[in-house]
């Protein structure tokens, strides 16, 4: 773990899901009449209950926009009585955010330190998640870098006052008045893309399932990672784990070895 840089936790789920389409004027919509998969309160219970074993303060902090504090229980009796509305909270140096993406079938979790160094261990957040049916993919990453490897707005970089001239832009795509500019990142080394199930990313530390394998249409690389210096584990519960580098991917300097990682994993080879 980075001393002075802060991480993230980023955990994906597959969601089985059934749709139907529905009408509006001319145009058809597929809209998800039914999700299973993990839940909104599901999710919160897993986290409650490693903090509870942390020993850590039982207060979440939610930001409505203003900061307001509610007792951990309270908070997590109202999310599984709705079954949903799991919005960020922080506790402990960490910020805790939970959402689904029904058109990609993929439910997320991400947990950041605000904090740097407050998870301290990122395989104690992540054990309980590996238990879940739907896990597909987990992975970390400098919380900064993987901000603006994955910023498209140029607005963004003007409210942050950072220089977006040597960077590639493209057409947002959409219709007038709201066509514009927006940052190309589709070489960037710490891209992420949406996936059915997945997320084609890559990360220092990396846990994929077997489920994982089957959507990303992919066997198991082991031999290819090991001759590429990526160290590579079988965890009792039929997921490996990749360790691909002692510290976080953060800046240009990792790109070789992110461009690898991502090939191996992603790249259909005939």
């Amino acid at each position: 773990m980075n001393d002075y840089r802060r991480e993230e936790l980023n955990i994906v789920f597959y969601l089985d899901s059934d749709y139907e389409e529905i009408q509006i004027g001319e145009t058809r919509f597929g809209q998800a009449v039914q999700i299973r998969g993990i839940d909104d309160g599901q999710a919160l219970r897993l986290i409650v209950d490693i903090i509870r074993q942390f020993g850590m303060e039982m207060v979440f902090t939610r930001y409505l926009p203003k900061p307001q504090q509610i007792p951990v229980d309270k908070y997590l009796k109202q999310v599984e009585k709705k079954g949903k509305y799991f919005l960020p909270v922080e506790v402990g140096g960490l910020k805790f955010s939970f959402g689904r993406i029904p058109a990609f079938n993929q439910a997320f979790l991400s947990i950041e330190e605000v904090i740097a160094g407050s998870a301290v261990s990122w395989d104690n957040w992540l054990n309980p998640f590996l238990e879940v049916s739907g896990f597909a993919q987990a992975w970390v990453t400098d919380a900064e870098y993987d901000y603006w490897q994955n910023a498209k707005s140029l607005l963004l970089y003007e409210t942050e006052g950072r220089s977006y001239k040597h960077l590639p832009t493209k057409s947002n795509g959409l219709p007038p008045p709201l066509d514009g500019l927006e940052i190309d990142t589709s070489d960037n080394p710490g891209r992420w893309v949406l996936k059915s199930g997945y997320r084609e990313a890559v990360g220092s530390r990396m846990w994929l399932s077997s489920l994982f394998w089957q959507l990303a249409g992919t066997d198991i690389k082991d031999v290819e990672l090991s001759a590429n210096g990526f160290d590579v584990q079988y965890l009792s519960n039929g997921i490996t784990k990749i360790i691909a580098a002692e510290n976080c991917f953060c800046d240009g300097t990792t790109e070789e070895a992110q461009r690898k990682l991502r090939s191996i994993l992603y790249d259909k080879k005939p």
